[in-house]
């Protein structure tokens, strides 16, 4: 299964996302193949496997960098277990990823700008798909907002808000020590695609 983490707003946590969902899987079936694919040319995922490795910690699961070839070819050749690819936010490999992918999650923040972005390229996006609101406080009428505007547009959403959490901003080149809301994000995503 191809599930694919794509926003074509920069800065809405596809690359966090991407992973701490990826150790949701792992974390809830230790025998499935995870693997993740950066197709995004900062390589934020692969620089997170990387500097977790050269500290001696295991993410549990592979980190490949990929490219619009590679992906075109995962259509024709499915790969085994769970793949979810980190997306750059525009362009032909931003395209080629939502083409391959059996769901895709679009995360956005509540704000009205990400709202705003999130709405014009949800609309693009011909795979099953549902918003994921992160780095967001619930409590919060920006939150509130973002979710009431999201079910007024009938936009696939996740019943699940990740919080704003300094432990998740600083989990970067380790492994997520706690999944917090990502672990009923990845539940809600396995209901849904079973």
């Amino acid at each position: 299964m191809i599930i694919t983490i794509a926003n074509a707003k920069g800065g809405v946590s596809k690359t966090t996302s991407c992973v701490f969902m990826a150790r949701a899987a792992v974390l809830r079936d230790p025998d499935m193949k995870v693997t993740v694919l950066d197709a995004d040319p900062q390589s934020s995922a692969t620089q997170w496997a990387m500097d977790a490795e050269d500290q001696g910690f295991d993410l549990g699961f592979e980190v490949r960098p990929v490219n619009q070839a590679s992906l075109e070819r995962m259509s024709r050749r499915r790969p085994d277990g769970l793949v979810l690819v980190d997306t750059p936010p525009s362009g032909q490999v931003l395209d080629a990823t939502c083409r391959v992918a059996d769901f895709v999650i679009v995360p956005t923040g509540a704000t009205p700008l990400d709202l705003q972005q999130t709405f014009r390229w949800e609309r693009c996006v011909d795979a099953p798909h549902a918003v994921l609101v992160v780095d967001a406080d619930p409590r919060t009428t920006a939150c509130r907002d973002t979710l009431e505007s999201l079910d007024e547009e009938q936009v696939p959403r996740f019943d699940t808000v990740v919080r704003h959490r300094q432990d998740i901003l600083k989990s970067f080149m380790r492994p997520p020590a706690k999944l917090w809301e990502y672990a009923d994000a990845y539940r809600e995503l396995m209901e849904v695609v079973a």
